[in-house]
C-alpha cells in the first residue's frame, strides 16, 4: 500500500497537470483517495479479524493473499456482501436443481471457491484466461480444501463448454469477462446454454458500440430465456459491528466496490425447465 507521502506526491502531480476538464481531474483524485482509504480500512480489518469471510453463505472461507485481480474487493468479500445480489440468485438456482456451477472469468476464484466451500454446488468449473488467475484459484482452492471440487481451465469457448455440458447435470453459469460477453454469447452459444441458468455482468462502456451490442445480446437472449436486468441496491454499512469506530465516510467506503458505474447484470433463466 502507498505511504502517506506517496499519496501526497501522486495527488500533487495529478493536480499540477494542465487538464481541460478540471472536474474530471478532481473526480479521478477523489476515486484514487477512496481506493487508498479502502486499503487502509482493509488492513485495519485484517489485523482485527484475520483474512476470512465473516458472514453470509461463504462464512469461514479463507481469503488468501495470493490475489491478482480482486484487491479492491477484499473488504466486501470479508464482510460477505461482495456482489451479494448475484450470490443470492446463484443460491436460488441451486435450490431449483442446479448442482454444477461454471464461473467464466473467475479472477481469483471468490465465487468458484465459495460455492464449493459452502457446498451450494457439488461441482465447480472455473474458467480464467490469465495464468496468474489460474494459479491463484488453484492455490486458494487448496487453502480451503476444495481442490477436489474445483476444476480450473483457461479460456472458455463453444467447444470447451459443449464438452462440459455433455454430462447431464443442471448447470448455473456466471460470466464476468470485461466486455467479451457480447462476443461469447452469440446465437450458437445461447442455444447451447438454453437449458442452463446464467448471470452475466455487463460492460458496454469497455467496447466499441457496447450499448448497441448489449441491446442485441438481450434481443438474442429473449428467444431462448426469460430475461431480467438487476443491480446492486443495498449499501448498509451500519449492520456490521466490524465497522464500528469508523466514520460515516469510512463505513460507506468499506461497503463500496470501487466501480466506475452503477453496474447491471443480465439474468437468464430457461423458458422451459
Amino acid at each position: 500500500m502507498a505511504s502517506h507521502e506517496d499519496i501526497r506526491r501522486i495527488l500533487a502531480e495529478d493536480c499540477s497537470k494542465e487538464e481541460v476538464d478540471t472536474e474530471a481531474q478532481l473526480n479521478n483524485s477523489i476515486r484514487f483517495l477512496g481506493k487508498w482509504r479502502s486499503a487502509v480500512i482493509q488492513n485495519i480489518l485484517i489485523r482485527r479479524e484475520g483474512t476470512q469471510v465473516l458472514s453470509g453463505p461463504f462464512k469461514g472461507m479463507k481469503l488468501s493473499d495470493d490475489v491478482w485481480w480482486s484487491k479492491n474487493d477484499r473488504i466486501t468479500q470479508m464482510l460477505g456482501i461482495y456482489e451479494e445480489h448475484v450470490l443470492e440468485r446463484l443460491k436460488d438456482f441451486s435450490t431449483q436443481g442446479a448442482s454444477r456451477f461454471v464461473d467464466i472469468g473467475a479472477a481469483d476464484g471468490y465465487f468458484a471457491i465459495g460455492m464449493a466451500y459452502s457446498k451450494i454446488y457439488s461441482k465447480v468449473d472455473a474458467f480464467e484466461i490469465e495464468p496468474k488467475g489460474q494459479n491463484s484459484i488453484k492455490n486458494n482452492s487448496a487453502v480451503n480444501q476444495v481442490e477436489n471440487v474445483v476444476s480450473v481451465f483457461g479460456e472458455a469457448d463453444y467447444s470447451s463448454l459443449q464438452n462440459l455440458l455433455s454430462e447431464d447435470i443442471k448447470t448455473s453459469f456466471l460470466v464476468d469477462i470485461e466486455g467479451a460477453e457480447y462476443q461469447l454469447l452469440d446465437e450458437k452459444m445461447l442455444l447451447l446454454l438454453s437449458s442452463c441458468y446464467l448471470i452475466c455482468e455487463l460492460h458496454p462502456w469497455l467496447v466499441d458500440d457496447g450499448y448497441q451490442l448489449q441491446r442485441k445480446l438481450i434481443e438474442r437472449a429473449r428467444k431462448k430465456f426469460n430475461v431480467e436486468l438487476i443491480k446492486r441496491e443495498n449499501y448498509s454499512p451500519n449492520i456490521f459491528s466490524e465497522l464500528d469506530g469508523l466514520s460515516d465516510e469510512e463505513r460507506l467506503i468499506a461497503v463500496g466496490e470501487s466501480r466506475e458505474k452503477n453496474m447491471q447484470w443480465l439474468v437468464l433463466t430457461p423458458l422451459q425447465i
